[in-house]
């Protein structure tokens, strides 16, 4: 009897141990495993999410409707301004010569560009120093008045000489100071017109968010069989802040390089397009031109500026350093 009345006794006694290890235990197990599976649902959301909109239909920035008339540099061949922009990656061509200081890096003889530059001056062309990496000048051509590649009828300019920068570091995968200017033994022709170049040493022009154009005939495609653009191609994209992690992780100096590209749109410079002009609208009274701002350097092996910023030699840094250079040459 007694025997009886002690097990009943300790009943409760086990149910209170049962029930203190379960809260001690049991729930704040059950509490992290169900906040990771909620954590991890809206991880998969997210990730889902940005995968479906990356690449979705954005507004794309308007092509600058310029005017100008009477400058003696950065008017384009167009009275007013183009209805469409296409992406240099997958787009459409841009209008038969619209940029009258736009000319191509060829072997010689040939035709198809390896790289991109900018006329600055009677005999002189701006470009990316990475163009000329273990080249020849004797064995380079420029061709200007160029626009289809398959109806080539325009001039070509041997090289008198080049200077690259002085501390660009081949080696490198950042190209810090990658820009160089080349001339050509005779002068371009009197209907074509150097691009204007900013007025003074700067290490914030132009500010993020200004729009900005980028042309060439680089690749269209980023399957590795692709080839060149035939046709120039030009779009307008925006500049990027540096403390965009797009632009932060890419570039290895804020004063001397600038990002630009479009947060969602897989729109970019490609291979091909490099030594090319990033464009920029300045405004003088009632007439519109170009500046360049920067030179077409790198990106990402998918020219997607989306996934990373498309990076550009920032030429208002430099200023003082073309003046000097161009007064040698």
């Amino acid at each position: 009897m007694q025997q009886q009345e002690s097990t009943v006794a300790a009943t409760p006694s086990l149910q209170t141990n049962r029930l203190y290890y379960f809260r001690r235990y049991a729930i704040p197990v059950i509490s992290s495993l169900t906040g990771f599976m909620a954590i991890a649902c809206i991880g998969s959301l997210l990730i889902m999410y940005f995968t479906r909109h990356r690449n979705a239909v954005s507004p794309l920035l308007p092509y600058p409707n310029i005017v100008c008339y009477q400058r003696s540099c950065g008017c384009p061949n167009s009275e007013n301004g183009i209805s469409f922009i296409p992406r240099i990656v997958g787009g459409q061509q841009a209008p038969a010569y619209i940029y009258p200081w736009l000319v191509s890096l060829t072997d010689r003889y040939r035709v198809d560009p390896f790289c991109a530059g900018f006329i600055i001056s009677p005999n002189v062309i701006l470009t990316a120093a990475h163009c000329l990496n273990n080249r020849n000048p004797d064995r380079i051509q420029i061709l200007s008045k160029i626009h289809d590649l398959r109806d080539f009828k325009g001039d070509r300019h041997d090289i008198d000489q080049w200077i690259i920068h002085s501390e660009y570091r081949n080696n490198d995968s950042m190209h810090l100071n990658d820009i160089a200017l080349v001339k050509v033994q005779q002068d371009f022709a009197t209907d074509l017109q150097p691009c204007c170049l900013p007025r003074k040493k700067s290490n914030v022009f132009p500010r993020p968010k200004t729009q900005a154009v980028i042309s060439g005939w680089g690749a269209v495609l980023t399957k590795p069989t692709s080839r060149n653009s035939p046709v120039l191609q030009h779009v307008v994209v925006p500049i990027v802040d540096h403390k965009n992690t797009r632009c932060y992780h890419s570039i290895a100096d804020k004063s001397r390089q600038i990002c630009a590209g479009y947060d969602t749109l897989a729109i970019d410079s490609c291979s091909g397009d490099s030594g090319a002009p990033l464009l920029v609208v300045q405004h003088d009274g009632d007439e519109q031109y170009f500046v360049a701002a920067g030179i077409v350097s790198y990106g990402n092996k998918q020219c997607d500026a989306s996934i990373s910023s498309g990076v550009y030699t920032r030429i208002s840094f430099y200023v003082d350093w073309i003046e000097a250079t161009l007064n040698y040459l």
